[in-house]
C-alpha cells in the first residue's frame, strides 16, 4: 500500500517551526545547529535519483538530464558600454555580433550542462549496482509502520524503519552510505509513500546506520542522542569501527577480480561478476561519504506526537555505545533497537561490541524490558517477539565480562584472552559464534578495565 498525495518523490523539507507544540524538548534540553552553506550555485538540477556530494551542511544538488540556468532580467536587457560609447542591443552589425557571441556563450553553457549530466550519470552508475533491481524489501508491521531491509542487490548492511504520518514520513537509520540512502528514499517513494521525509532518527553513531545522513537537506530534523552528535563532530571511535569493517573493501575488489579471471564455470563466473559489481559500487560509495551530525539532540527521553502517532526516544544507558536510542511506538507496541539489541534467535543475535560497555549493558537492557512492546525490530536481522532473547544476551554479556576480567587480572593479553574465553554455555542461543569471544570485544573490555582498574 502506497500513501501520500504528492506526485513527486520524497523530498526533505523543514516544519514551519523549529520547536512546534508537537515536539517536546527532552528533559536534558535539546540542541540544534545550522552550519552555514558556502556551496550554493546558480545552477540548479532537479530530481532525487542521484545526489552529488557537497560539503557538510550544504544542500545536496540532484540531477538527471535538465539544467536550469538562472539569468537575471537586468543582465539580459542591459546596455553595454564599449570604447566610451553606449551600444544598445538590437541594431545593425552590433546586433549580429552580439547574437553570434550569445550563440557561442549558449553553446558553451549547453556543453557544460551536458558534461555535468554525463558526470552525474556515470557517478550514479558507479555507486548503484542494482541494474533496476530493488535494493530494499519492505514489510508493513502495522498501519503506516514499515520494516526495511536489504535484498542483497547493493551493500546496505543494516535495517531501517519507515513511519508514515498524515503529511510526512519519518526514517529510522539512514543506511551505510549516501548511495544506499538515496536508493532507500527513492524506493520508499515508489513503494510506500511520496510524502516528504521530515524526520530522521539515528539509533547510534556507527557508520552502517548513519552515514546516509548527508543526503538529507538541512531542513530535515536529524535527531539523535547528544553522544551521537559529539562523536560525529569528533569522529574518533567511529573511525576505528569504520575502518575495522571497511578497510578491506579495496582488497576484496582485487580478490574478486582475480577470482573472476580464474573462473571457468559460467554460473560461478556470473555470480562472481555480480559480487564484484556490488563491491566496487560500495567502494565508490564509501569514497563520497561525508559525516553529517544530528541537528536535534536529547540525553534521556524525548517524545514526538504527530497526529495520532506518538514516537518516544529512550536512552537506555551505556551498552552497544554510550549513545544508543530505542525508538518506541507505544500505541503500536513496536520498538526499534538499532544495535543495542539485535537478539534475533540464532547466530545473528550477538551485536558488535567494539565500542561497547559490556559491564553496564545488562543493566541497560533492563530498561528495554520495561517498555510495553510486542515486537522488536533490530538493526540487523528480522523482527521478532521473543522477549526471552533479552535474558540470553544479558547472561552472555555477564559471562564474557567476568571471564575477560579474570584473564586480564592474571596477566593474559587481550589477544590471547579472546582465544581462551569459553562461551560454549551460550551455544544453544548463538551457535558457533558463542564458541569463543570476538577479539574486538575483548580488546574493548580491556580498554574499559584499564580505565576502571589501571594496571
Amino acid at each position: 500500500m502506497r500513501r501520500g498525495s504528492s506526485s513527486g518523490r520524497a523530498t526533505a523539507t523543514r516544519p514551519s517551526s523549529r520547536w512546534s507544540s508537537a515536539i517536546s524538548p527532552p528533559r536534558g534540553g535539546a540542541t540544534a545547529t545550522r552550519p552555514s552553506c558556502r556551496a550554493r550555485s546558480p545552477f540548479m538540477c532537479a530530481t532525487t535519483t542521484w545526489s552529488a556530494p557537497t560539503e557538510p551542511g550544504c544542500t545536496t544538488a540532484t540531477s538527471t538530464s535538465s539544467i536550469i540556468i538562472r539569468r537575471s532580467r537586468a543582465e539580459s536587457s542591459r546596455s553595454e558600454r564599449r570604447g566610451g560609447r553606449v551600444e544598445e542591443r538590437g541594431t545593425g552589425a552590433t546586433d549580429m555580433r552580439n547574437w553570434l557571441n550569445g550563440r557561442r556563450d549558449l553553446a558553451r553553457v549547453v556543453a557544460l550542462g551536458l558534461a555535468m549530466v554525463a558526470v552525474v550519470a556515470v557517478a550514479a552508475q558507479e555507486t548503484d549496482p542494482t541494474d533496476g533491481k530493488r535494493a530494499y524489501r519492505f514489510e508493513e508491521l502495522t498501519d503506516g509502520v514499515w520494516f526495511a531491509t536489504g535484498t542483497g542487490a547493493m551493500t546496505t548492511m543494516s535495517n531501517s524503519l519507515v513511519i508514515v504520518n498524515d503529511d510526512h514520513a519519518m526514517l529510522v537509520d539512514t543506511s551505510v552510505t549516501p548511495a544506499a540512502a538515496r536508493k532507500l528514499v527513492a524506493e520508499i517513494a515508489d513503494e510506500i509513500t511520496d510524502l516528504p521525509i521530515r524526520y530522521v532518527f539515528n539509533t547510534h553513531f556507527h557508520f552502517d546506520h548513519a552515514h546516509g545522513n548527508q543526503i538529507f537537506d538541512d531542513d530535515v530534523e536529524i535527531v539523535g542522542h547528544d553522544y551521537v552528535r559529539t562523536q560525529f563532530l569528533a569522529d574518533s571511535p567511529n573511525q576505528r569501527t569504520n575502518r575495522s569493517f571497511t578497510a578491506g573493501t579495496r582488497q576484496q575488489v582485487e580478490q574478486l577480480k582475480e577470482r573472476v579471471a580464474a573462473a571457468t564455470d559460467a554460473s560461478e563466473r556470473s555470480q562472481l561478476e555480480l559480487n564484484l559489481r556490488i563491491t566496487e559500487a560500495h567502494l565508490n560509495a564509501l569514497a563520497e561519504t561525508r559525516v553529517k551530525a544530528p541537528n536535534v539532540t536529547y540525553n534521556d527521553t524525548m517524545t514526538i506526537v504527530k497526529g495520532d502517532r506518538e514516537i518516544q526516544l529512550h536512552y537506555p544507558g551505556r551498552g552497544h555505545t554510550a549513545g544508543d536510542t530505542l525508538v518506541f511506538l507505544p500505541e503500536e507496541k513496536i520498538v526499534f533497537t538499532g544495535d543495542f539489541f539485535v537478539g534475533s534467535p540464532g547466530a545473528n543475535g550477538l551485536p558488535y561490541m567494539g565500542d561497547g560497555f559490556v559491564h553496564e549493558w545488562p543493566a541497560s537492557l533492563d530498561r528495554l524490558k520495561a517498555l510495553d512492546f510486542d515486537t522488536i525490530v533490530p538493526g540487523h536481522g528480522n523482527p521478532f517477539q521473543e522477549r526471552e532473547q533479552i535474558d540470553h544476551l544479558q547472561a552472555y554479556l555477564r559471562d564474557l565480562w567476568n571471564q575477560a576480567s579474570k584473564l586480564r587480572a592474571d596477566g593474559v593479553s587481550a589477544e590471547d584472552a579472546a582465544g581462551r574465553i569459553d562461551l560454549s554455555a551460550h551455544a544453544a542461543h548463538y551457535g558457533d559464534r558463542a564458541r569463543s569471544a570476538d577479539p574486538r570485544a575483548v580488546v574493548r573490555i580491556y580498554e574499559v578495565l584499564q580505565i576502571l582498574h589501571p594496571m
